[in-house]
Formats: C-alpha cells, structure tokens, sequence
C-alpha cells in the first residue's frame, strides 16, 4: 500500500530522521511515550525483545521492561543491523517486538509487519508506536509534508492499523495516546497546560498512537466424524435385521 507521503529509502532521508530522533524534542517524546507503556511492558514475559526504531540509542532504557535480553535494532546503527523488510531474525525467536516509529517511515509497512509476524513466537507481544495523524501533529505534518524530517512519512490511522493486526491474528490488549502538548512544551520544568488539558479531556489527539497486541496461537481444525462412520455403531446391519424379521412374519 503505496500513499502520497512514502518515502524512498534513499540514505540521506534516513540520516535526517536519525538526526532529528537524537534531538531534545524527540527525546522528550520518547519518555512521554516510554511512561504510557511502562504498565503494558511490566506484564510482557518471555526472553529476548527486540526493539526496531530508526535511531536506536534512544531505546536503549525502556521503562517497565522485565525481559532479560533485549537488543536494539536499526538500518544503520543498533545492537543488530537490518532492514525492517527483511529483519536477520530467525523464525518465532523473539518474545516481543517493539517498533518505534518505523511503520510510518517504511517503503512498505505491511511488510514489515509481517516480518515482525514471522520472528514473533506465539502469544508473543507486539508493540507499536506511531504518529496520530489526528490533532495537532496531524495538522502539522499536513503543512510540512515532505519537506523535512520528520514530516514526511505515512499517515497510518487508527482503523487501518486495527485491520492490518486483525488480518494477520493479533488481539489487540491495550490503547493509548501520548504528547498532548507541542514539542517545546516537554522540555519545559513539568507539564504544560496543553498537555494536561489535552491529556485530561481529549485522549485521542495526542502526538503518538500507541497500540498492544497479541499474536494469537493458531488451533488446528477439529476433525469433522463423516456420518458414515455410524455404521460402524452396528445401526445398518440392526435395521436390516429388523427388515428381515417382519418380512418373515408378514
């Protein structure tokens, strides 16, 4: 699914979205976003998690997170270096994956989706963290579109992504929304008023959709009985029997 904000994956647009995610801004987004999943991570188990962003070093404290080993991964830096289309992970090797902000970016996110499928074990977590396009980013981007990082990028809506997840069998577990205020708001000693008001009384206009889901197991199919296995119950041979019998009497 191709839209009008895709970027190609050329390496100077990747070098300035990894420029702009070492920035303050960004990383006052990332706590932001790092609180309002601390809750949902502290009830992830399992063993290894990889954690998929385009500037990796900023992932590196995740907050609430119990899995022992956990490994950053990105195109161009990071504990293991990849493609997001086509991850150096083995088939259902990893209990959790997070992607921070890569679905928007991606030549193609579906896919990525599915490669963050396929090395995902059964009743694994998925965690997504991506831009709202609704509120007052939404708006931005709007006017910036393609011009600099990080306006360029997907719009990916809530909906689509509940569709994407459903296709591919996750449950969605939880929901949320982070950064309410603008961007010089966070770097501010404590909260804005924006982000307390908008955080208070519209949820869902914040700066960044942040989505949890699980992958479901798949149960083989139940076997179907044909009824043609009831002869075996002896019923045919009992009714040609009782045939038999009052054909003899009649």
């Amino acid at each position: 699914m191709q839209s009008a904000y895709t970027i190609p994956p050329s390496p100077d647009r990747l070098e300035q979205l990894a420029a702009w995610w070492a920035t303050p801004d960004a990383a006052a987004l990332w706590r932001k976003e790092g609180a309002a999943v601390e809750d949902w991570l502290s009830r992830c188990f399992g063993y290894h998690a990889a954690l998929l962003g385009l500037q990796p070093a900023l992932l590196g404290e995740v907050r609430g997170l119990r899995i022992p080993h956990q490994f950053t991964l990105g195109p161009r830096s990071g504990d293991v270096r990849g493609l997001f289309e086509a991850l150096p992970l083995a088939a259902e090797s990893v209990d959790l994956v997070l992607l921070h902000h890569v679905l928007e970016y991606a030549l193609d996110p579906h896919q990525v989706l599915r490669e963050a499928d396929r090395v995902l074990l059964p009743e694994g977590h998925l965690l997504l963290m991506s831009f709202n396009p609704l509120g007052l980013w939404g708006v931005r981007g709007l006017i910036h579109a393609g011009r600099r990082a990080p306006w360029y990028g997907h719009r990916l809506g809530r909906k689509r992504l509940h569709d994407w997840l459903g296709l591919l069998g996750y449950d969605v577990q939880a929901e949320a929304w982070a950064g309410h205020g603008c961007l010089r708001d966070f770097n501010r000693d404590g909260e804005g008023w924006m982000e307390q008001w908008g955080a208070r009384f519209l949820p869902r206009l914040g700066m960044s959709h942040l989505l949890l889901a699980r992958k479901r197991v798949s149960m083989p199919a139940p076997i179907r009985h044909r009824w043609s296995l009831i002869p075996a119950l002896g019923i045919k041979e009992r009714q040609a029997q009782a045939r038999h019998t009052v054909g003899r009497h009649a």
